[in-house]
């Protein structure tokens, strides 16, 4: 009897393995499987046929109250041991009974528990139904190393299904997460396809020299980009925020963790998804530059305005710019315009086939991703300069039980990305759009051949676009894992288990580059005598280069071990533990220096110990010890704990509030550290003093030959370490009405230990400014409070269902040390009490009405003063403007202290909308550059924004946004000052999608578990004050020149297409 009920089983096994094996015949596959006769033909209703004179086989399916067949659930006669079975693919049984006295009893992980007395029955279908209250209590969550049941859970975790990040349909998962979790900022300023990666921190920042980016782990493995990753593959998202969370990863756990797990099979037949997506992009936000009669007006005025009797063109000229009758002489170019398309698109297709069965589990996806870019293409080249984007993604999860105690899983990842991209970088594109005015010369000459120069100030944007050749870029990555569990309940204890894991991954970037100097000529004119055209040849052409690159070449090799325990004592006593071993190595082959070639070696053991009492009372202790090749042989490990507790208050018997069904207060209070010391981590062996042979030329003798020495090229450091953070977090979860779940969490920080160079070292000591010694000194403080909402009703068969959900994150930091000596006079130049990337620049008060007012203030020496010109606070009272007036200004840092995001769905009879919008608040932005410093190189240079030239001074508009133009660099008004200091607060409509899925009946007749059609869009809507630069984009730097915050391709609107469907 055995022997027949497993043959069924074998099949299912044998079916399961090819699955996994053979992936490219999935498809093939499936409709083979989908045919096979299951193992029981009966029909399904009870049938009272004659009992059997001894023992008979029992038939029978295990459904959920949707019809819908149950996988893997437990089928046993009650009271007798070791007689039970379980149901296959398609929810069916078999089970020999031996007395029609016997009953069976049904059960599965999440669904109440069945009993029924077969009787003389030999059919029989058992329905199943939810069990929410053991849903929520068996309901895990992600943690450091391993799951823990979400009601014992006494840290700030959070999490975001894969659903909420599909809507948002962008390439890189960086962009699709900001607004959705609390805890998470995010700040996306480039939608340059390949390069359009948002920065991520988990609750702000808390160190000014090290790096400032969470850890992230795939399938736990630490060093995966989760920006190559689609929301498709997805089947946990989770962020650890504070100590307790993070102190198992100890040394690398200071700026918390994203933990990312694939998904993988479920017991049952084949499932194929296909989801299928275009998009049409829209540039979000483009610079608005003035035209060519604007750029020669202004330019006239400036010069009237500074006394010039002579102006730069007549009233014929201004004539020409603004009716383009002599458009080679007076051009008038809209040079956005000219490089760049209103539309471009992009697609992105996945295609996921899963299934299994209890001995062997399968999950394969395949996606592509295509993204063309915004730039407009020269029809006469036989290359394409537009930029694209090409992602081919595969991932295939296969789990295999080999017996009863011990299982191994396989993991295997691939992602090929191709990029092209004309041959003059992104940066220089755009910035040439702020350089090049729009009367400096036209796009093409009269012949047909390029216009412009070869400098800087000369470069023509369509020529950078459409002639310098093109660049083809090629990433490869190979992620690999392979994990084995083995259960030592039966051998050793009930509730241990051994686990290891292995991982090698492998990422190489290479690329050609052919690149072109294209001819230059510059049109002249027609000759007085021959009327032919004059031109002068600013640079010969060439042809197409060659050359090819690899700029990384990296392999990573991750090993674990771990020793894990889980039981419950008396049903009350819930005990777990961990202890487990790390290690990690990273070389990076293609490094431009041998010593950053150098394997990166890191080490660790993590211990986690874990209790709660009647799921009322929880405790928890964990502990990273961690060391690093980085730091002196003395100084290479450290130890990371941390303690939590918590107190589920709605479960104590005097409880008595029913509309609130939950309450659990927590707390934390651990020390976590950071080794990523530099932002880049490209600094290495602190400790060891390096000498040179290249040394600066030493003059000697009457003759004053130059002979070159040796040097020190670094200091050593013999006590330098990593930086250390010690972590609060007190928080409550709480459950209302058995529909609203809020989640608070408060939140501080002390970081001590950041590694910085010696700012009090005297001049004296004889250090070069690049050699003087580092040190861990600085020391900072960030605070805040983060918050989720989730509300949704549960509404009755065709009833509308509709659900709400909020986001809140604030953090605050502040500088405490930073080792910089105080200036005699102005302490208030400090950073010590500032955030980190406070706004810093002289204190506006104004502009100049007119000369007497210039007459009656402070001297400001920053070069000649005119009315119209910006006016300083003094801020020390001396009589006189100049650098000791800098303050830290009233503002706040580049990347937002608050990040926020709200949205709902509504859906009923098939039909779904839903809405999401996603803010920032307390973050501001310097609007400086070229483009609003007018002719900040002399007449002709750099072309100006709009914004500028209609909110300019001029002697009727005195009450302006921004001072009077002038013909020359006027250093007075180019300095960092509150008046260009902008909020950058904004609120954006993120997604909107509106989706249609067809009736189950008519899925039935084709032969279709579901179809659902969709249209959703990102980046609709966007309400700031900025209104001319989208409130994401990058800062100016600090010298205002030649950076320019507007040289960055544009984030984009997208309007999205796309239908899934399951098989």
């Amino acid at each position: 009897m055995n022997q027949k009920r497993n043959l069924p089983f074998d099949r299912s096994l044998r079916r399961s393995c090819l699955m996994a094996l053979w992936s490219v015949c999935l498809l093939m596959f499936y409709r083979q499987a989908s045919g096979t006769p299951s193992a029981m033909s009966h029909k399904t209703n009870c049938l009272k046929d004659t009992v059997p004179s001894s023992s008979w086989v029992l038939h029978g399916i295990v459904t959920d109250e949707n019809s819908k067949p149950i996988p893997g659930a437990s089928v046993k006669i009650t009271g007798v041991a070791n007689k039970g079975t379980s149901t296959d693919l398609s929810g069916r049984f078999m089970l020999e009974m031996n007395n029609v006295a016997d009953s069976i009893e049904i059960s599965n992980v999440g669904y109440i528990t069945q009993r029924m007395l077969p009787g003389g029955q030999r059919n029989v279908a058992i329905t199943l139904y939810i069990d929410e209250v053991a849903q929520k209590m068996n309901e895990v969550v992600v943690v450091g190393y391993g799951t823990q049941k979400k009601i014992t859970v006494t840290g700030a975790v959070s999490s975001v299904s894969a659903s909420d990040m599909q809507r948002a349909a962008a390439p890189s998962l960086s962009n699709a997460i900001g607004g959705r979790l609390p805890g998470i900022i995010t700040r996306q300023s480039s939608g340059e396809p390949g390069y359009d990666q948002a920065q991520v921190f988990i609750r702000g920042q808390a160190s000014f020299s090290g790096g400032n980016g969470p850890l992230v782990l795939i399938d736990g493995v630490r060093g995966r980009d989760m920006n190559n990753i689609t929301a498709e593959e997805i089947e946990s998202f989770t962020i650890l925020k504070d100590a307790s969370a993070t102190a198992v990863y100890g040394v690398s756990g200071a700026n918390g963790v994203i933990l990312i797990n694939t998904k993988r099979g479920k017991i049952g037949k084949p499932l194929v998804s296909l989801r299928s997506e275009a998009a049409q992009l829209t540039a979000l936000r483009m610079p608005e530059y003035i035209d060519g009669y604007e750029y020669a007006s202004l330019l006239n005025e400036a010069q009237r305005h500074a006394g010039m009797e002579n102006v730069s063109y007549s009233d014929e000229d201004l004539q020409k710019y603004a009716d383009g009758t002599d458009p080679y002489l007076h051009p008038n170019v809209n040079w956005t315009d000219v490089i760049l398309k209103k539309h471009t698109y992009q697609t992105i297709h996945n295609l996921n086939i899963s299934g299994g069965s209890e001995m062997v589990r399968y999950y394969t996806n395949v996606g592509f991703l295509m993204q063309s870019g915004l730039y407009k293409e020269d029809g006469l080249n036989k290359f394409n300069t537009n930029s694209n984007l090409k992602r081919y993604n595969f991932r295939s999860n296969i789990d295999v039980k080999l017996s009863q105690t011990f299982s191994l899983t396989v993991g295997l990842g691939a992602i090929i990305q191709n990029g092209h991209y004309p041959g003059t970088p992104m940066p220089n594109i755009f910035s040439a759009l702020g350089v090049i005015s729009p009367i400096q010369y036209p796009v093409k000459n009269p012949d047909g051949s390029v216009a412009g120069g070869a400098s800087y100030l000369g470069r023509n944007p369509y020529a950078l676009v459409t002639q310098s050749g093109y660049s083809d870029q090629a990433r490869h990555t190979l992620q690999s894992t392979l994990a084995a569990k083995w259960d030592l309940s039966r051998l050793v204890t009930k509730g241990l288990s051994v686990n290891g894991r292995f991982a090698y991954d492998y990422y190489n970037f290479s690329g050609i580059d052919r690149i072109r100097a294209y001819e230059i000529k510059q049109y002249m004119g027609k000759d007085p005598v021959s009327e032919e055209d004059k031109y002068t040849v600013v640079r010969e052409g060439g042809n197409l280069g060659y050359a090819k690159f690899v700029s990384s070449n990296d392999r990573g090799s991750y090993i674990e071990g771990s020793l894990n325990y889980q039981r419950t004592f008396s049903s009350k006593h819930d005990v777990g533990g961990l202890l487990l071993f790390n290690q990690k190595e990273d070389t990076y082959l293609a490094a431009p220096t041998s010593i950053l070639a150098l394997p990166y070696r890191s080490r660790g053991y993590a211990g986690r110990a874990t209790y709660a009492y009647d799921n009322r009372y929880m405790a928890e202790f964990n502990a990273g010890i961690n060391g690093s090749e980085q730091f002196p042989p003395d100084k290479r490990y450290g130890f990371f704990p941390s303690v939590s507790a918590g107190w589920i208050v709605s479960n104590e018997k005097f409880w008595n509030i029913d509309w609130m069904n939950q309450l659990k207060i927590r707390g934390s209070y651990g020390k976590v550290g950071n080794d990523r010391i530099t932002p880049n981590n490209d600094i290495r062996f602190l400790y060891l003093t390096t000498i040179t042979k290249d040394a600066n030329t030493a003059w000697f003798g009457s003759s004053q030959q130059g002979y070159k020495g040796y040097d020190e090229g670094q200091i050593g450091v013999t006590d330098v370490t990593w930086e250390s953070s010690f972590k609060k977090n007190i928080g409550f979860d709480a459950e209302l009405f058995n529909m609203l779940t809020l989640q608070v969490d408060a939140f501080s920080e002390r970081r001590k230990g950041m590694l910085i160079r010696r700012g009090t070292i005297p001049y004296v000591a004889g250090y070069f400014s690049w050699i003087v010694p580092f040190g861990n000194l600085g020391e900072s403080k960030n605070h805040g409070i983060d918050a989720s909402l989730k509300f949704q009703n549960k509404p009755a068969p065709n009833q509308v269902y509709f659900s709400f959900m909020g986001n809140f994150t604030y953090a605050h930091n502040k500088i405490i040390e930073n080792d910089q000596p105080l200036r005699e006079g102005v302490p208030y130049q400090s950073a010590r009490g500032h955030s980190i990337g406070a706004p810093y620049g002289l204190q506006a008060i104004g502009l100049f009405k007119d000369q007497e007012e210039i007459d009656q203030s402070p001297v400001q020496r920053f070069g000649q003063v005119r009315p119209g010109d910006i006016r300083y606070a003094d801020v020390n009272g001396d009589g006189i403007i100049n650098a000791d007036d800098y303050i830290f200004l009233d503002g706040h840092p580049r990347d937002p202290e608050i990040v926020y995001g709200f949205g709902g769905t509504v859906a009923w009879k098939g039909v779904d909308l839903s809405v999401f919008f996603n803010g920032a608040a307390r973050t501001s932005i310097f609007t400086v550059g070229p483009s609003v410093f007018p002719f900040l190189r002399g007449p002709g240079s750099y072309n100006i924004l709009k914004e500028y030239y209609d909110n300019r001074w001029t002697p009727e508009h005195t009450d302006a946004r921004y001072p009077a133009a002038t013909p020359e660099n006027n250093s007075n008004n180019f300095q960092y000052s509150s008046l260009y200091l902008r909020n950058a607060a904004y609120l954006r409509l993120k997604n909107a999608e509106i989706g249609y899925s067809l009736p189950e009946l008519m899925m039935k007749r084709y032969k279709l578990k579901s179809l659902r059609f969709f249209i959703n869009g990102t980046n609709l809507l966007t309400f700031d004050k900025l209104k001319f630069l989208d409130p994401e984009s990058n800062n100016g730097t600090n010298n205002g020149l030649d950076a320019d915050n507007l040289g960055r391709y544009p984030l984009q609107r997208s309007v999205n297409f796309g239908l899934q469907v399951n098989f």
